[in-house]
């Protein structure tokens, strides 16, 4: 892996920073690369020596903050009978995350880059799911591990768009509760039918 330049790593941070700041403001769509350069005090031929546009740069700052998630703490080795856990643990580690982003999530799924970050968060989500199912499911065909964790992370991402559409009117607390909800039923089901026969 290439080592990435202190004074770059550093321009890094000021650009995300800047831009973290005008979205908490504005819509995306409503950015200006000038804008994000005179926030972060970067200049404009620095933003496009490492940027094609504003578009590139979104990716890039959400791959930076996504990849910040930590995940490497959860359940390393779920089972018919932590299964509940595990996924309770991975709903709030990325619940958290989009509370704390709220403004973000809310101003990117409504932009014209909304399937570019849509895509984004669905590999992250999906590919957690694989990789713990395939723990659980060893004796189960790839194609349906796969299916399955499509199914879980659509579900996460159709609440996640939900919440950040209605953050002043619905506590965090509420999104957690509703989700055990579901992991309790989902778990049951699981442990009941879909353990033992798929």
């Amino acid at each position: 892996m290439e080592k990435i330049d202190v004074r770059v790593k550093k321009t890094y941070s000021q650009l995300i920073d800047g831009f973290l700041k005008l979205l908490k403001e504005k819509s995306f769509d409503n950015i200006s690369v000038s804008e994000i350069c005179e926030e972060a005090d970067v200049h404009r031929a620095t933003f496009y020596k490492h940027f094609n546009d504003k578009y590139e740069f979104l990716s890039f700052c959400l791959d930076t903050l996504l990849n910040d998630v930590d995940i490497d703490h959860l359940i390393v080795e779920p089972s018919p009978d932590n299964v509940k856990v595990c996924c309770s643990e991975f709903v709030n580690v990325i619940f958290n995350f989009i509370h704390k982003y709220h403004y973000i999530f809310k101003s990117v799924f409504t932009s014209k880059q909304s399937i570019t970050f849509n895509a984004h968060l669905d590999e992250m989500i999906t590919n957690f799911c694989i990789d713990k199912m395939q723990l659980v499911l060893a004796n189960l065909p790839s194609y349906k591990v796969q299916m399955l964790a499509n199914f879980y992370s659509g579900a996460v991402i159709g609440v996640a768009k939900w919440y950040v559409n209605n953050y002043e009117e619905c506590p965090i607390e509420d999104v957690y509760t509703f989700f055990e909800h579901r992991i309790n039923e989902i778990s049951m089901y699981y442990k009941e039918n879909m353990y033992p026969y798929i």
